[in-house]
C-alpha cells in the first residue's frame, strides 16, 4: 500500500516528505522559505534546488496554526501532516530536489515572529530565498546583501551572508 502510494504522488509531481520540527547547521547552504500565503512559493523551490548545485537545500514552511483534529491518547502528531498545503508544497520540493539529486532537509514550523530568524541563525546558509514582500518581516537577520530577482510568479529575494 505504502508503494502504491508513494508511486501515486510521484506521477503527479510530488513525493511524501518527513518534516521536522528540528534544524541543524548546514553553513553555507540555502535556505528557502515558502509560507502558506504566497504565490512565490513554487519558484523560491525551483530557484532554491537551481542555485543549489551541490549545495544543501533546508526547506523551512510557515504554517498557519490552525488544526480541526481533535487529540488523540497516544498518538504521536506532526502539524505539517495536518496543512494539505505545507504537504503539497513540500512534497513538490521534495519530488523536484531528488531529481535534480540535491541534499535537502525539510523543516516545518508554525508561522510566529521570529521563526525565520532562529532558523537562520541555527543553519547558517550563504543565501536564503524568501518572497519579496516577506523581506520587511525578517526583524533580527543581518545579512550582508539582499538581491531581488523577477520570476513569472512575481519578485523573490536572495538574503545573502558569509559567516
Amino acid at each position: 500500500i505504502a508503494y502504491l502510494n508513494y508511486s501515486r504522488h510521484k506521477k503527479k509531481g510530488r513525493v511524501p516528505v518527513i518534516a521536522t520540527q528540528r534544524e541543524q547547521s548546514l553553513p553555507g547552504s540555502i535556505l528557502a522559505v515558502l509560507t502558506s500565503n504566497t504565490q512565490q512559493n513554487n519558484a523560491i523551490i525551483r530557484t532554491s534546488i537551481k542555485n543549489g548545485e551541490r549545495v544543501p537545500v533546508t526547506f523551512l514552511y510557515l504554517g498557519e496554526r490552525v488544526s480541526n483534529r481533535k487529540p488523540e491518547v497516544f498518538r504521536l502528531t506532526s502539524p505539517h501532516l495536518d496543512d494539505p498545503q505545507a504537504k503539497e508544497d513540500l512534497g513538490r520540493a521534495n519530488h523536484l530536489a531528488q531529481e535534480a539529486k540535491t541534499p535537502s532537509l525539510f523543516v516545518y514550523r508554525h508561522k510566529e515572529l521570529n521563526a525565520v530568524q532562529h532558523v537562520w541563525q541555527v543553519v547558517h546558509p550563504a543565501d536564503m530565498i524568501i518572497a519579496a514582500e516577506s523581506v520587511p518581516e525578517l526583524t533580527g537577520v543581518k545579512p550582508d546583501q539582499i538581491r531581488y530577482e523577477e520570476t513569472d510568479a512575481g519578485k523573490i529575494a536572495h538574503v545573502l551572508k558569509t559567516w
